[in-house]
């Protein structure tokens, strides 16, 4: 680039950074003018920072920050974050809309990355149990969920209909010095009808943090989100994925690390050393959404210190006015495994993983224009023979007050590519285009849906999702997910090994499993 074109581009990011300075954080909407005060009063106090309530349409009452910088908005973001604080941004657009955007809505457990596609898990219908007491504030909250999965077919080894699981976890948090040190505690259990290994306990996490003015550090297990797009999230690699909890790849483990964290005028910079390595949860022998043969518990590795390994990452991120970025480099143990066929002298098969070691640099980048968010994903990799090039690219549009009412509309569609095409055998996203719609009625009851379908555009494969919630009186959260697979081959006993690496075959395992499935939480 010419010095003059470059000086013409740093001039317009200068311009456009100071457009969008003046954002928002925003700490949740209430239908009670006094609960948003007294909740704006506890976060004044707790963030040390001006936090006050303004009055939305339709008769709500947000509690919001007072405007930010970039800056301002990053360091406001990890107080909150280190006092598990659930927030979002609010971004000045050129346009009239009142209520926030969809696509502004954060994960709940976004870790370091507060913004990004939102995942339908809303938080609790109640705030959690707390109290401050000689400086320490001590919060907590327990949810136990009632899950039942109806599916469409008996499984391919036989698996019944119908299973059911009972499912409990406790959010524990106590800060002190004034919450610039705390802990962070989270574990899990479930109990499954059915499936001997989708009945597990975990420590999801499990956390020291200490939050100083320029920098952070966490010591322990933790989860951490890297990436912005929605169906498949292709950049995250710190966390292993918990594929009994949901075959979506959302449910992950904590990660035993050491995360530093720097915050400056040029962006956050998050250093990790990830001490010890966690092996990928697979359903078993008479669970549902299971691979054709069972998966063998021990696991081979690459590196001859095996779980002990330890990995190392780095990610840079920054708001440039419209524009948030990150930049990431990951060396260590793929937490995506090469499932190698094993066969016995007796003739049964079973899948061996195999944890190669990676290199991993990637970028996830997202553009906001009123409505409007574009979004990417991409990454090249080393460890699975050559290296190779994948990469999402995708849009969000959010059409706010449809029709006159109270609800908003989204449109999100996205293109997954991998360079490796068919020969990607361990993804199912190498040529696909998703489509799907998202649905916020902005009632007292926080009712919201997401259907989406994700097409092969190189076969009939396809694959319909449908997430949705409401909560159901002061305590209760009720969520209907339903899947549905379709048009690829279907995996029968007679079916060869072979064909596990058939690309017309890459499906071939959920065929069989479309389901529905119906959650009642309590919060307690």
């Amino acid at each position: 680039m010419h010095a003059k074109s470059f000086a013409i581009a740093l001039l317009l990011w200068a311009l456009a950074a100071a457009v969008w300075a003046d954002e928002r954080l925003v700490f949740g909407s209430f239908s009670s003018s006094d609960n948003a005060a007294n909740w704006a009063q506890k976060l004044a106090t707790l963030l040390g920072q001006n936090v006050s309530v303004q009055n939305v349409d339709s008769g709500f009452y947000r509690v919001v920050s007072a405007p930010l910088s970039a800056q301002q908005s990053a360091a406001l973001a990890r107080r909150a974050q280190a006092a598990g604080i659930q927030y979002w941004r609010l971004l000045p657009a050129p346009t009239s809309a009142t209520r926030e955007p969809l696509a502004s809505v954060p994960r709940p457990d976004r870790g370091s990355q507060p913004l990004g596609a939102p995942r339908l898990q809303p938080p609790s219908p109640v705030a959690p149990a707390n109290a401050v007491v000689n400086g320490v504030d001590e919060r907590y909250e327990w949810d136990i969920g009632f899950e039942s999965r109806l599916f469409g077919h008996s499984g391919m080894a036989g698996q019944g209909d119908f299973t059911s699981s009972l499912a409990m976890q406790l959010d524990y948090y106590r800060g002190w010095a004034g919450d610039t040190r705390s802990i962070t505690i989270s574990p899990f259990v479930r109990v499954d009808s059915a499936d001997d290994r989708r009945t597990h306990a975990d420590l999801r996490e499990f956390y020291y943090s200490r939050v100083g003015s320029h920098s952070d550090l966490h010591i322990g297990a933790k989860r951490v989100f890297w990436g912005v797009t929605e169906f498949h999230h292709l950049v995250d690699v710190v966390n292993q994925t918990d594929l009994i909890e949901n075959v979506d790849t959302e449910d992950k483990l904590g990660q035993p690390m050491v995360q530093w964290s720097a915050v400056r005028d040029w962006g956050m910079l998050d250093v990790y050393a990830l001490v010890g390595f966690r092996e990928r949860t697979f359903p078993g022998q008479d669970g549902r959404l299971r691979l054709p043969y069972d998966v063998d518990r021990d696991a081979d590795y690459e590196s001859g210190a095996r779980q002990h390994r330890i990995d190392g990452a780095i990610r840079w991120s920054h708001y440039m006015g419209p524009f948030e970025i990150g930049l990431h480099h990951f060396s260590g143990t793929s937490r995506d495994p090469i499932l190698q066929p094993q066969v016995s002298a007796a003739g049964d098969v079973t899948l061996r993983p195999y944890y190669p070691v990676i290199d991993q640099t990637g970028i996830d980048l997202q553009a906001f224009y009123g409505d409007w968010v574009l979004k990417l994903e991409g990454f090249t990799k080393s460890g699975y023979g050559d290296r190779y090039a994948a990469a999402n690219v995708g849009f969000e549009r959010t059409f706010v007050g449809v029709w006159g009412s109270k609800a908003d509309v989204g449109l999100v569609a996205e293109y997954m590519w991998n360079e490796r095409g068919d020969a990607a055998f361990n993804t199912l996203f190498e040529h696909d285009l998703a489509i799907g719609g998202r649905l916020h009625l902005n009632d007292f009851a926080d009712t919201k849906a997401l259907l989406g379908v994700i097409l092969d555009t190189h076969s009939d494969d396809y694959f319909l999702s449908l997430e949705a919630s409401r909560r159901l009186g002061d305590s209760w959260l009720m969520s209907i997910e339903g899947r549905m697979f379709g048009g690829g081959e279907v995996w029968r006993p007679d079916t060869p090994v072979s064909r596990l690496t058939d690309p017309d075959y890459k499906s071939a395992w959920l065929q069989d499993d479309d389901y529905l499935q119906l959650e009642l939480k309590k919060f307690l």
